[in-house]
């Protein structure tokens, strides 16, 4: 294949799976914080708080702020994925089983790594229940949409493979 039509993929896959993983992590994340009293405003100002701590929490900048943060973050990680789709084809052909543990991964990294590293820093679950409520999230919500989405824009034909140089890397 074509380089430019391969990059052309790759950046469409990256945006269209990052834009899925976070519409469904928030179709799912926004009902189950309504039914604990935190409205979606808050939700967004906290993932703000992130970047500026709090004052995200002091109008709307907040929200747009939080919004934006969640897109760039689920871009990101669909990046790594579509990347490491292309150079490991098994991740595409199995994205249910490849997605579940990326959203595992994707959960230890907002966990211990991204969390600690903001402005808000690192806050454990409320409970045990809430912590795998989260991991459960990530994985069903986030990672298995995420997985689907990419594997469906880097098929051609019904082939699952993004170009054929990729079975020389699997």
């Amino acid at each position: 294949m074509a380089q430019p039509a391969k990059t052309l993929r790759t950046v469409v896959a990256i945006g269209v799976s990052g834009l899925v993983a976070a519409a469904a992590e928030m179709a799912i994340v926004l009902p189950i914080q309504a039914r604990l009293g935190v409205s979606p405003t808050r939700v967004f100002q906290f993932i703000g708080a992130g970047a500026i701590g709090r004052a995200a929490f002091h109008g709307q900048a907040g929200v747009a702020l939080g919004v934006a943060a969640h897109l760039l973050i689920s871009v990101g990680a669909a990046a790594v994925f579509v990347l490491a789709g292309q150079r490991w084809p098994a991740l595409v052909r199995r994205p249910v089983l490849s997605g579940g543990l990326f959203g595992v991964l994707a959960f230890a990294v907002m966990t211990f790594v991204v969390m600690p590293l903001s402005r808000i820093g690192f806050q454990p679950p409320k409970s045990l229940a809430l912590g795998a409520l989260s991991l459960a999230t990530h994985v069903i919500a986030f990672g298995i949409p995420l997985a689907l989405a990419a594997a469906a824009c880097l098929r051609i034909g019904g082939r699952t493979r993004p170009d054929s140089s990729a079975a020389a890397h699997a």
